[in-house]
């Protein structure tokens, strides 16, 4: 008769239970630690992104992969309670198993420290986890006994001490597995949950603080104590995991760790403080404009060892100079060390100066480099500071320049047209002041009693020696507006008795209007205006040129007297007309 099987107890069914669920934290928690914390990279997180699918920012895995942050080591101190309480639910064993995934997520060059305590803290493995089954059967078969005390101090001790080591790496990690508080034995240097000893741990890691990215991570194994009082009270960036927060647990530990690959992303990156895009140019001989432009090779060089560079809103220009560059992108991407040139042309007129004559201009000009320097990976690594210079340094050297400048018509202008200025101002003086003169001068005595003489114009300017009244005089034309707006020709006459420049007057005789120049009466008579002698009153025999020989002294015809007399007698010669605003001549100018 078959019998139905017995059925379990409760109690070993919760506890079957607790075990299986405990086992799966721990895993749970290690394959997080494994997929976060510096220097373990999970087989998806390796896979390389696509940088088109990624944007114009790559991601933080693409950065890390760039800067290889998996050379860069990193220090693990892993502390596995083995007290007795651990043997309860399984806890013990299931962090065994969690061990071996943890491991094996880890960088080639990290280094693990693992260490267990109970009464005291004891070294399982110091190393590379180069062997991570072997690594994990090093821990004992099984936590306790009961009576095994818990020394959270005594481990935290010895994992100090290991951080603290000759060659440790920059960025170290605590993680500590406990499911009680802190209950050590009798002789322990930490009997008590505070006092001098905890306090020289707090001190010991404050030090490896200021020089090293330290954090540490309590996961505890039960609900009731953690142990994480102690362990934040020595490492003050410490993390608590708890079972119950399960869904949590992965973000937790990704921003935990991504706070240290970020200090470790950042010490590579500090290396690079202060380097940027430089500029040179080629080749270095004088470059001809004569020819619709000339090109240069510009090169752009990041000096950045390990950050890439972008150059956005790349221009050039030359100081000082009227000339364009054109041959530049409006953005370049530069790997570190990297560089890349473009070829650029450079046209334009020169500046010719003042004087545009027809030249060869040669000149150094100093170009400038335009655009703003920045790096792609400060977008994604905002809690990073990235010192970069924004300009572009140089180039140093100047491009020396040679054009042909001005005009071939520039210095035949500048001769030419001063001098044909110069000619019609002549012109225009000769045609005023020196005007053409035509008709006879006729002087004569003032009083009317003695010979006169024909002086014959002819010309800009006459020089005459009166042959009867003797002296010497000179006259010239200029030319006036009358008062009836009609230009004529006046005489500017000089005049001197005795033929010396002491003696000699000056005076302006009009056509028709006498003047008396040293007692000598001068009338202008223009050819225009018909003068004939024997018309005037005097005949032409009565009158001696100038030049010619004297004769007989003019006798006045009847006809020529003027009706009423106007001397003391009738008949008597006629006086001289009155002149105009003329000064009666003195003694001294007769004759």
């Amino acid at each position: 008769m078959n019998q139905s099987p017995p059925r379990p107890r409760p109690g070993r069914v919760r506890a079957r239970a607790v075990h299986r669920a405990a086992a799966a934290l721990a895993a749970l928690a290690f394959t997080a630690l494994t997929a976060v914390l510096p220097g373990t990279t999970p087989a998806a997180a390796r896979t390389a992104t696509d940088p088109a699918r990624a944007g114009s920012s790559p991601s933080r895995s693409e950065i890390y992969s760039e800067l290889r942050l998996d050379q860069v080591p990193a220090d693990y101190v892993v502390l596995v309670d083995v007290s007795g309480s651990m043997t309860g639910e399984g806890r013990y064993s299931s962090v065994r198993s969690a061990l071996l995934p943890f491991l094996k997520g880890l960088a080639p060059r990290d280094y693990v420290a693992l260490f267990t305590f109970g009464d005291k803290a004891e070294t399982v493995y110091l190393g590379h986890p180069s062997a991570p089954k072997a690594i994990v059967g090093r821990l004992p078969g099984r936590a306790g006994p009961s009576s095994v005390q818990t020394d959270i101090g005594a481990a935290l001790d010895r994992g100090l001490a290991e951080l603290e080591r000759p060659g440790a790496a920059d960025v170290g990690s605590v993680v500590m597995f406990t499911d009680g508080k802190h209950d050590p034995p009798a002789g322990s240097r930490y009997p008590t949950s505070g006092g001098p000893a905890w306090k020289a741990l707090r001190d010991r890691a404050g030090k490896l603080a200021r020089h090293h990215e330290l954090a540490a991570y309590a996961l505890p194994l039960a609900t009731d104590e953690s142990g994480t009082a102690q362990l934040s009270g020595v490492v003050s960036d410490t993390t608590e995991l708890r079972p119950d927060s399960v869904q949590n647990l992965a973000g937790y530990l990704g921003r935990a760790a991504e706070r240290a690959r970020a200090r470790k992303a950042a010490r590579l990156i500090a290396q690079d403080a202060g380097k940027g895009v430089t500029a040179t140019l080629s080749p270095t001989g004088p470059l001809d404009l004569d020819k619709g432009g000339a090109t240069a090779t510009l090169t752009l060089t990041a000096t950045t060892a390990r950050v890439p560079l972008t150059v956005t809103g790349l221009g050039a220009t030359l100081d000082d100079q009227p000339l364009t560059v054109t041959g530049l992108p409006d953005r370049v991407s530069l790997k570190p060390g990297t560089a890349r040139q473009f070829q650029v042309t450079v046209r334009g007129e020169p500046d010719a100066g003042l004087l545009p004559v027809r030249r060869t201009w040669e000149a150094e000009a100093g170009l400038t480099v335009h655009g703003k320097v920045a790096t792609p990976w400060a977008a994604t690594l905002d809690e990073v500071r990235f010192r970069v210079p924004a300009a572009v340094k140089g180039p140093a050297t100047k491009l020396r320049l040679r054009a042909q400048v001005g005009s071939a018509l520039t210095l035949p202008l500048l001769i030419g047209v001063p001098l044909v200025l110069l000619v019609a101002a002549l012109a225009l003086w000769m045609r005023n002041s020196r005007a053409v003169v035509n008709g006879v001068l006729l002087a004569s005595p003032a009083l009317g009693d003695g010979p006169g003489d024909e002086i014959v114009l002819r010309g800009r300017q006459v020089t005459f020696v009166p042959p009867r009244i003797g002296g010497k005089g000179r006259a010239h034309g200029r030319r006036y507006r009358a008062d009836d707006g009609r230009r004529d020709i006046a005489l500017n006459l000089s005049y001197s008795p005795d033929g010396t420049a002491a003696r000699s007057a000056n005076a302006v005789c009009r056509p028709g209007e006498p003047v008396v120049v040293n007692g000598i009466r001068f009338d202008y008579r223009p050819d225009r205006h018909g003068y004939r002698p024997d018309r005037d009153g005097v005949s032409a025999a009565d009158v001696t040129r100038a030049g010619a020989a004297p004769g007989p002294l003019p006798v006045p015809r009847p006809g020529a007297l003027p009706p009423h007399g106007d001397g003391p007698w009738d008949g008597s010669p006629p006086r001289p007309p009155a002149q105009r605003g003329r000064p009666t001549p003195s003694e001294r100018d007769l004759p």
